[in-house]
């Protein structure tokens, strides 16, 4: 039985033996077989044909609203046939185009790299120059201004300015004892009618400066736009300038503080009123109108109380004066009984006593006097019996 074990383990011995060996053999040969390695595939890309460009005339550099071009404002730039307008000066179509353009105005503001089109740029040599630089819905209006009210003339076509009135404000103190004013005080006052109009000419000069090297120029009148509504505003503005002693100033905004209020399109910026002077007008109407109707009541209590008053003064005189001659009649009445006792006391104390009384009449009888008597009969018979 332990020989049968030992001759298994022999025989698996062998038999393992034999395995390792023909693996062996096998892993040799593979490795003296030579491997063919697949070269790398080249990417083909897709051929792209170069596009086609045509010359277009486009800004050099940022052109603001009215500039006048110069040659450093445009240049020749090469720009896809696709996209090309036919509103694009195109070099091979015009050649003529920079002689054009420069010494025209910039009816819009343009980035550097954009194309210019004839809507973009006018003619200021030519007619309708200020109706063409006009957006939709705005007009244009001329407004004085001066040195000092156009900032010294550094002011130009294409900015923004603030548009101040100065005028001096008269305080009527009203007494309302009287019903009258007592005094007119006035001061100088200075308030914001518009804020970011834009400027559109200087004078009849549409350029920025005045001959190459862009001198300032001192104008007597500055163009700016406004809407309809703005456009009435300002012409009352300048009447009530002109009657209360006042100017017009122009503020010169900063281009980059619209810019960042506005963004970029600073097309977008439109006048904006700030003191409605209409409403001012109508509330000063008001108030006149009120302090009339508050002036026409005070005349008529006025005249309603110097009316009472001239009554209770002609009952007065009335009233004195029938006293008056009441008083001097009773004062005639008091003299004239002194008057009459008087009288009658000298009388009596000039004239002789009166004769003693007789019994009887007297007659005149043949010159003679005689006295007739009456008798009683009882008394004589009395007085005989006696």
């Amino acid at each position: 039985m332990r020989g049968v074990r030992i001759l298994i383990l022999a025989s698996a011995s062998v038999a393992a033996m034999a395995a390792m060996w023909l693996m062996r053999g096998a892993i040799e040969s593979r490795a003296n077989v030579p491997v063919q390695i697949a070269a790398p595939q080249q990417e083909t890309k897709p051929v792209v044909e170069a596009p086609q460009t045509v010359d277009v005339l486009v800004a050099a550099r940022d052109v603001p609203i009215g500039r006048t071009l110069s040659g450093e404002d445009v240049k020749w730039q090469a720009f896809p046939v696709e996209a090309a307008s036919d509103y694009f000066y195109l070099k091979g179509e015009d050649e003529d185009a920079m002689d054009i353009v420069i010494g025209s105005a910039s009816r819009a503001s343009m980035r550097a790299g954009e194309p210019l089109s004839t809507d973009k740029v006018i003619d200021i040599n030519g007619s309708g120059v200020m109706a063409s630089l006009l957006r939709k819905g705005m007009r244009a209006v001329a407004v004085p201004i001066s040195d000092v009210t156009g900032a010294g003339g550094f002011i130009l076509p294409g900015d923004y300015v603030d548009l101040l009135l100065t005028r001096q404000i008269a305080i009527e103190e009203f007494n309302p004892t009287t019903g009258e004013i007592d005094r007119t005080v006035t001061h100088n006052q200075t308030e914001t009618v518009m804020e970011t109009v834009r400027v559109l000419a200087i004078d009849q000069r549409l350029t920025e400066g005045n001959g190459e090297n862009g001198a300032t120029a001192v104008g007597n009148t500055a163009t700016i736009e406004l809407n309809p509504d703005q456009v009435e505003l300002i012409s009352l503005t300048r009447q009530i300038a002109k009657q209360e002693r006042g100017f017009l100033t122009l503020s010169l905004r900063s281009f980059s503080e619209l810019i960042e209020e506005y963004g970029e399109d600073v097309n977008k910026i439109m006048p904006k009123t700030i003191l409605d002077l209409q409403a001012l007008a109508r509330a000063k109407i008001e108030q006149a109108r009120e302090m009339k109707e508050i002036a026409e009541t005070f005349r008529r209590e006025q005249e309603a109380y110097e009316l009472e008053r001239r009554k209770r003064e002609e009952e007065d005189e009335r009233r004195l004066a029938q006293e008056e001659r009441e008083r001097l009649a009773a004062e005639a009445a008091e003299a004239k009984a002194r008057k009459d006792a008087e009288i009658l006391a000298a009388a009596s104390a000039a004239a002789p006593p009166p004769p003693p009384e007789e019994d009887g009449i007297v007659l005149i009888r043949n010159g003679a006097a005689i006295v007739v008597r009456t008798t009683n009969p009882n008394t004589d018979q009395n007085a005989g019996g006696n």
